[in-house]
């Protein structure tokens, strides 16, 4: 969902007791937590806490009205995140909470998030950098209800995972991709501009830059109408948090779900980074029939690129259900098209053949598309 205008979560220290080691509780716990929400100057010169974070990558429309309640403490030691739901909940509603967080002092679990219909709960440790409160939070369903961009993409830059170009898939409290911005209603749909076919040029204001981009620029750019499409979009150093971009310069990536949120389909990776180092000026890529080129930096922040290519049918997947894993693979890469591979359980002993596949055979998909096929082993039915 859109997340704009002010949201009020609430804070809550919790400690565990009966624990070997005992949680050390910190000195003033309550202002330390309020520090990492509203004025956290880690580095020399830069504010990374979170309201910062939230207000910085939406360009001014989101906002955190954050209350740090009184310190809990509970008698587990694997906490949920949702483990003082049934005490707190319904007060917390009463009082105008849209969600709430658990700040602990560490325990198993990691950051994780409750995504039920309304209200949500986060949980993470003061040990968790920006980047893991920032993403806790955006799972939140009255904030953004995203999920996470790397379950089935792998580690980057070795698979199809966004890495530290998108929030979501790095954890490093970079900005959201244009895509996710344009999600969660941090970008209109106008600023980006939709490839008609041909070959155009265009003027690409940075996806890290303050949003909406001035008149005669646009903030990405998508080929194609209907999934999988790609999106290109600029990206600078421009702040504390894009500073931790491998490389500046334009990136190609593909959409892979229809769901508005951007969760995954057809256990395909939802957003999948073409491009692992940004293209430089002069540098282009081929795919799906398309060949992006950044042409020439901007003054004040942004690219010229150029797109070739007509968007229209594209070619048409061949059909391998029933084929061995190494003869699908050959037909499809001689095809022009990606291969990925799921073996779900264990099966049985015997050779391996592919049960289904996405796209299915017959459909029309760019070449460079991932087909996605699910493994069988032993006899074909």
């Amino acid at each position: 969902m859109a997340w704009l205008g002010r949201k009020k979560l609430a804070f809550i220290p919790l400690s565990r007791t009966g624990i070997t080691p005992p949680d050390q509780i910190p000195p003033d716990w309550p202002g330390q937590i309020m520090q990492r929400l509203f004025y956290d100057p880690a580095t020399p010169g830069a504010d990374l806490s979170v309201r910062t974070y939230f207000h910085t990558v939406s360009s001014g429309l989101a906002d955190l009205d954050a209350v740090v309640l009184p310190a809990q403490t509970i008698a587990e030691e694997d906490v949920p995140p949702d483990a003082l739901a049934a005490s707190m909940e319904a007060q917390l509603v009463a009082e105008g909470y849209v969600g709430a967080a658990i700040v602990m002092l560490g325990g198993p679990g990691g950051g994780t998030t409750t995504q039920p219909a309304s209200f949500s709960w986060s949980r993470f440790c003061m040990s968790d950098n920006l980047g893991n409160w920032a993403g806790e939070l955006l799972h939140q369903v009255a904030l953004c209800g995203i999920p996470d961009f790397f379950d089935f993409a792998g580690n980057y830059p070795q698979d199809e995972n966004m890495g530290p170009y998108e929030q979501e898939a790095g954890y490093d409290a970079t900005h959201p991709c244009a895509w996710t911005k344009r999600a969660v209603g941090w970008l209109d749909p106008s600023a980006v501009a939709q490839h008609p076919g041909g070959t155009v040029d265009y003027l690409l204001h940075a996806a890290s830059l303050p949003q909406p981009p001035p008149t005669d620029r646009a903030a990405a750019v998508q080929i194609g109408s209907e999934v999988p499409y790609l999106m290109v979009e600029g990206r600078v150093r421009a702040d504390a948090y894009d500073v931790n971009i491998p490389a500046e310069g334009v990136i190609v990536y593909w959409v892979q779900t229809t769901d508005p949120l951007g969760h995954a389909q057809n256990n395909t990776a939802p957003l999948a980074l073409v491009t692992k180092t940004a293209l430089g000026t002069g540098q282009s890529v081929t795919i799906g029939g398309y060949t992006i080129t950044n042409t020439a930096p901007l003054l004040g922040g942004g690219f010229a690129v150029q797109v070739a290519g007509a968007v229209g049918p594209g070619p048409f997947v061949p059909d391998v259900v029933g084929l061995s894993a190494t003869a699908a693979e050959k037909i499809l890469t001689d095809a022009g098209y990606l291969s990925k591979f799921v073996t779900p359980g264990h099966g049985r002993p015997g050779p391996t053949w592919v049960a289904s596949q996405s796209p299915p055979g017959g459909s029309s998909a760019p070449h460079g598309t991932v087909v996605t096929m699910v493994l069988r082993s032993g006899p074909e039915p």
